[in-house]
């Protein structure tokens, strides 16, 4: 057979025909046009929006590469977490253990410890021996230790697993805070007697019975006790005292307080009479602490005053009065001005000293008024009588227990100066309630170091308070140093250096007679006691609930 033209014998077909462009692109264009129609179920192309998923796809695969590479990097600089020095305060993330790392006999140990107080102090007490060492002659290196106050530091227990632990050392009663500024109460405090009124029972038959709750950190205190208002008030040690506000124009008499307190004596006739106290109101004096009533200023018993040459029943210049007269003089605008008659002449006195003097046996039964214009007669006007301190009228009202059964004393800074006031009310101010209308405080059943005892405590929670007890303007920055918790404990701090350790630099002033009151702590924040070890710890009995809890009926 003969061969076809441009063929071979191997049945080559030649050259094949090359593709077009237009060829790749109407390609390419179906191409998309599946991709969009498998990703959008659209296979229309008015566009090409796959472009966009192209793009966002390639630009992740570029940052997660990026950011792998990062990882990577770090893992191999960072450095490794390495064993805790000498001086460290560290806690296991697992454990929770807080220790303190120390040097003994020339190896590194743990000291596993109870709180950050105790370690803290654990490295001052360290300093000082090491000082104490150093120092010529073994001494005198310790009381000017300077060691600042240290955080503790998250680390795993297993790198502490090959560390060798000592027994565990520090105070077991330590302070669980130690605030840093913004845990801190305001410069505000308070103590509160409430008495407890029986509903059920007449007024005059309710038994006294009161409670007492100190307060921190608290700025409203409700009413402050009026100008025309007394408390009539009954101490410990059973002496009266009526409680009122200053008068107004002795503001240099005690500039930090606005109520005062002077003991009366309710047997003295002259003395109910003149201050107008009648037997209802002089029957059952409200009870109040002696914390509350030492923190208010106490000026001289209001007892009758003497007019001069009254015992000798001479005579004034004043009209010929007999000395020892009380008499008054009415003003332009209606109010009275008031006198005493001496033998050497006149001296303006107050109401309430005019009412003393004559119900002490003044000779005129009554008050004389006088017109002024006979004042011009006498112009001896001596000064014997001092009664800057005594009430401004005598005829105020005793507030009622069963009225106003709460009275607070309250302290605070004022121009940097403290300040106090008391205040009346129907409740105890400033205590949060919970659902069933009860103050979220603390209960206290420990009585001061003095013996006395208080019911409750209130500081907002979370806070703790470190304060320089103070008595006046004079001692606000020298005074003794207490770290004190939202429990009402109160832990007594020795001396600057402890505090500089502890992180407890700055202390505010706090009122001495309110503060005392507190219980103080089972721990002494110092270094000698936190060097204390223990095998176990002791635990004191503690105080069971009134109530059984939900569910149980005390085993019956």
């Amino acid at each position: 057979m003969a061969e076809t033209p441009g063929k071979d014998a191997g049945g080559d077909r030649g050259p094949s025909t090359p593709t077009t462009k237009a060829q790749v692109q109407a390609y390419r264009f179906v191409l998309r046009r599946m991709q969009s129609a498998l990703v959008r179920k659209d296979p229309i192309l008015m566009h090409d929006p796959m472009r966009t998923h192209v793009r966002a796809t390639v630009v992740g695969v570029c940052v997660a590469a990026l950011g792998v590479l990062v990882f990577l990097i770090w893992g191999i600089l960072a450095p490794k977490a390495g064993k805790p020095e000498n001086g460290d305060i560290v806690v296991g993330k697992q454990s929770g253990q807080l220790y303190v790392v120390m040097e003994e006999q020339g190896r590194k140990v743990l000291v596993p410890t109870f709180n950050l107080a105790s370690a803290r102090l654990l490295l001052l007490a360290q300093a000082e021996k090491q000082s104490n060492e150093s120092s010529p002659g073994g001494g005198g290196g310790g009381a000017t230790t300077k060691v600042d106050a240290k955080d503790p530091k998250a680390v795993e227990d297993s790198s502490l697993a090959d560390i060798p632990k000592l027994r565990k050392t520090g105070l077991v009663d330590g302070p669980t805070l130690l605030p840093k500024d913004d845990q801190r109460p305001s410069d505000n405090w308070a103590v509160c007697d409430k008495f407890i009124i029986d509903p059920t029972l007449r007024p005059e038959a309710r038994p006294q019975n009161y409670e007492t709750a100190v307060l921190a950190g608290v700025s409203t205190m409700g009413t402050e006790l009026p100008e025309d208002k007394w408390l009539l008030v009954r101490a410990d040690n059973n002496k009266t005292y009526l409680v009122y506000r200053k008068p107004l124009d002795q503001n240099q008499l005690f500039p930090s307080a606005t109520a005062v307190r002077a003991e009366v004596n309710l047997s003295n006739p002259a003395v109910l009479g003149g201050l107008h106290l009648d037997a209802q109101e002089i029957a059952r004096p409200r009870r109040i602490t002696t914390g509350m009533l030492n923190a208010i200023p106490e000026v001289p018993a209001l007892v009758p005053p003497k007019a001069r040459g009254a015992d000798q029943q001479a005579t004034s210049p004043m009209n010929n009065m007999a000395a020892g007269t009380v008499f008054r003089v009415q003003q332009a605008g209606g109010e009275f001005r008031y006198y005493v008659a001496h033998s050497d002449g006149i001296e303006e006195i107050r109401q309430s000293t005019a009412e003393l003097i004559r119900n002490a046996g003044s000779k005129a039964s009554d008050m004389p008024t006088i017109p002024p214009s006979s004042m011009s007669s006498v112009s001896n006007r001596p000064d014997h009588i001092d009664d800057r301190a005594f009430p401004e009228k005598s005829d105020a009202g005793v507030l009622s227990q069963d009225e106003e059964p709460v009275a607070c004393l309250s302290w605070s800074l004022q121009d940097n100066k403290p300040s106090t006031r008391v205040h009346v009310g129907k409740e105890v101010p400033g205590v949060p309630k919970n659902g069933k209308n009860e103050e979220m405080w603390v209960k206290v059943t420990t009585p001061s170091a003095d013996g006395q005892k208080i019911n409750y405590f209130y500081m907002q929670p979370g806070k703790a308070a470190v304060v320089r007890g103070s008595t006046s303007d004079k001692d606000m920055k020298v005074g003794p140093i207490s770290l004190i918790s939202d429990t009402g404990v109160k832990f007594g701090v020795p001396d600057g250096t402890v505090a500089q350790a502890l992180g407890l630099e700055k202390q505010q002033p706090a009122p001495y007679e309110i503060i005392k009151l507190l219980p103080d702590g089972a721990a002494s924040l110092n270094t000698r006691d936190v060097q204390q070890s223990f095998d176990t710890v002791p635990v004191q009995g503690g105080v069971f609930p009134t109530q059984p809890p939900a569910g149980q009926n005390g085993g019956k």
